[in-house]
């Protein structure tokens, strides 16, 4: 098991795993190509064992501050640490004195906790914000050292 920078190569791979951890909330394909193709500033992290994509961190970074877009972790694997683990080398590998901002589903009590034990704050709520009309915590972390 080990961690890499995602590719367009990953396309498909990315996109199955995404609609069945995400559902009717699922980035489309073309959302995904987007990120791995054609936003120079955005990058794909993966956690892959024996071929096969486990885990998935997309972020954006313009000057110093860093936004996670999208992360995800393959159902079966969930529970395990691999959220934990590639969301703290994503940490630990951006500059100190960078901010990192997320949205994160209000009702999505796992991630949040993941965040929270890794530093991040809430600082605000968009209401209405994902498809089902449910609410998004806006989620920051500031690394200092």
């Amino acid at each position: 098991m080990y961690i890499r920078c995602g590719s367009p190569l990953d396309l498909e791979e990315l996109y199955k795993l995404e609609k069945m951890i995400f559902k009717n909330e699922a980035w489309t394909r073309k959302m995904l190509k987007m990120e791995l193709l054609i936003n120079t500033n955005s990058q794909t992290l993966l956690i892959e064992d024996k071929g096969l994509i486990l885990t998935y961190l997309i972020f954006r970074k313009d000057l110093m501050e860093y936004q996670i877009l999208n992360f995800g972790v393959s159902p079966s694997k969930q529970n395990k640490g691999l959220g934990y683990r590639i969301l703290k080398n994503f940490l630990e590998n951006i500059e100190t004195n960078s901010p990192v901002f997320l949205e994160v589903k209000k009702s999505n009590f796992r991630a949040i906790n993941l965040y929270e034990k890794n530093g991040f704050k809430v600082f605000g709520e968009r209401k209405n914000y994902y498809k089902d009309g449910s609410s998004a915590l806006m989620m920051s972390y500031y690394k200092t050292t």
